[in-house]
């Protein structure tokens, strides 16, 4: 062989060595391709609350492998869920309805007052603010009162006690011409009338005076029902005779509702409640009522607050003028038993 023939085929052999490697690499490459994932932040929702939604996310990835001239795709798809939270407000939550969350707040957060309504003395309801001057202070009892265990009070009367009614003045008897009763082998006296409405006439006092909701009578004729104390006196000799404790009627079934106005006529402005107002002060009505119309149940208006002072005793009417006794001149009031 000649020198050329040699060379020729060297270069040949060369060739080849280098050319096998380039194409099975060549085979054997992979290109791998991945698409953008766009993802966005939770979005917040508004104070309302809502049920959570639920946005996905899908990640898809494509890889290609070549092998020789066959092209094989191999395709990854990642789902990814995000719940909307709701921040802010009240009821911020996930996972429930509104429902479960608005409600009333309570504890020492509570709010008791708006600038249009008032919380008076004793808790009672409030009234729409009237024409006077509003005085949110509590005001004392500053007389002879009965003080039960749920914070209720009336005034007591040891003296002769009058009622403005039916346009008149008319008082009491005395209630020592009430008798003594007799109840459990222990004898009870009276000792004094008392401004409680019926509901609360009745029990053992903490002072262990017995209260008793009965008719009584008027000096000039006639009667009407009042709540009367009967108090034991230890030691004391039994009295001569005794008289039997009358139990008042049953209940009537009915309601209590009144309307006040600031004018009379019933002008000017007007309210309706239902409910005993101890302290007229706190709304603006003290010395404001000049006109009332009483649509059920039997009613006391008192001259001072904490019903204190001279009573006005009303039943169901129309009362346009409360006349120079009673004219912007009522501090507190209460409905002593409801209507039948």
């Amino acid at each position: 062989m000649s020198r050329r023939a040699v060379l020729c085929t060297a270069i040949s052999m060369a060739a080849l060595a280098v050319g096998l490697p380039i194409e099975a690499s060549a085979a054997t490459v992979t290109r791998t391709t991945t698409t953008t994932v766009r993802t966005s932040a939770p979005r917040v929702s508004t104070p309302r609350v809502s049920t959570p939604k639920v946005t996905t996310t899908n990640v898809r990835t494509n890889t290609r492998v070549n092998t020789g001239n066959k092209t094989t795709v191999r395709t990854t798809t990642t789902t990814t869920q995000f719940k909307k939270l709701n921040t802010g407000g009240a009821g911020a939550g996930t996972g429930a309805s509104s429902d479960k969350f608005r409600k009333p707040i309570t504890g020492q957060n509570a709010i008791h007052a708006t600038p249009t309504t008032l919380r008076p003395l004793h808790g009672t309801n409030t009234l729409k603010v009237g024409p006077g001057k509003i005085n949110p202070a509590v005001t004392k009892v500053n007389f002879a009162a009965v003080h039960l265990a749920n914070n209720k009070f009336g005034p007591l009367w040891k003296q002769k006690h009058g009622l403005w009614w039916g346009g008149k003045w008319k008082y009491f008897v005395p209630f020592t011409a009430l008798g003594v009763v007799l109840v459990g082998g222990a004898y009870y006296y009276p000792d004094a009338y008392v401004g409680f409405a019926r509901p609360y006439c009745t029990g053992i006092t903490p002072d262990g005076c017995r209260l008793n909701w009965q008719m009584v009578n008027f000096e000039d004729g006639g009667s009407d029902w009042q709540c009367v104390q009967f108090c034991p006196r230890p030691g004391a000799p039994p009295p001569a005779q005794t008289v039997a404790l009358t139990a008042p009627p049953p209940m009537p079934q009915g309601s209590c509702e009144v309307t006040i106005y600031s004018d009379p006529n019933f002008a000017g402005t007007g309210v309706t409640t239902g409910d005993e107002q101890p302290a007229l002060s706190q709304s603006g009505w003290q010395n404001q009522i000049a006109s009332i119309q009483v649509k059920s149940g039997t009613w006391d208006f008192f001259s001072d607050e904490n019903f204190g002072g001279t009573t006005m005793r009303l039943q169901p009417g129309p009362y346009q003028d409360l006349g120079p006794e009673w004219t912007k001149k009522i501090g507190s009031f209460m409905c002593i038993q409801p209507g039948s």
